[in-house]
């Protein structure tokens, strides 16, 4: 079937296509345009199936961040044997290399012309990975390698302080600023 017989296909083809331009060309500077030109759809093909480029950007992450939370609970389940606490750990050191949070990372600070964007990624955030990490937290309190009263805010907090403290993105700096950062959580 053709991608106009087959609504789903269509659509599968626009959000793999936008999401490569979004990685290469970053949100602000990926124009509709340039979606049309490489799907070899026509405009009002897209718009049958996404309203605006932002539409289809919200598929995009929504998509990436249910991969990023299947990743991180397996990353989880392969912790056998460890404290919370060196769990923590773990996740960061993975999260500072995954190439899927790497980029879509990058996606997100590319919408830096679109605050309301990165408002909706900060409270997506917050609302899907923050109770995983809670969890971890509250080990930590059982097995006595983290200390807090606050396990859901404090999930919270070390979400917005890797998210954004720990973005060359959004604070400028090289590798060894980052590894400096990175070093600061010690205090986990």
């Amino acid at each position: 079937m053709t991608r106009k017989n087959n609504p789903k296909q269509a659509i599968e083809n626009i959000i793999t296509i936008s999401a490569k331009l979004f990685a290469e060309k970053g949100y602000d500077k990926t124009s509709m345009q340039n979606i049309v030109d490489a799907s070899g759809m026509s405009k009002g093909g897209i718009f049958h199936h996404f309203s605006s480029k932002e539409d289809i950007f919200n598929v995009v992450m929504e998509r990436r961040f249910e991969q990023i939370i299947e990743t991180v609970n397996q990353w989880l389940g392969e912790m056998h044997g460890l404290t919370a606490k060196e769990k923590l750990r773990s996740l960061v050191r993975r999260h500072l290399t995954d190439e899927v949070i790497k980029e879509s990372s990058n996606m997100i600070t590319s919408a830096i012309e679109s605050p309301h964007i990165i408002l909706a990624f900060t409270q997506d955030n917050l609302k899907k990975l923050a109770p995983i990490l809670a969890n971890v937290l509250r080990e930590g309190i059982e097995d006595r390698s983290i200390i807090t009263e606050f396990p859901d805010e404090c999930a919270e907090v070390i979400l917005l302080l890797f998210n954004f403290w720990c973005d060359t993105d959004v604070f400028q700096g090289d590798f060894l600023t980052l590894r400096k950062r990175f070093n600061s959580y010690s205090f986990l």
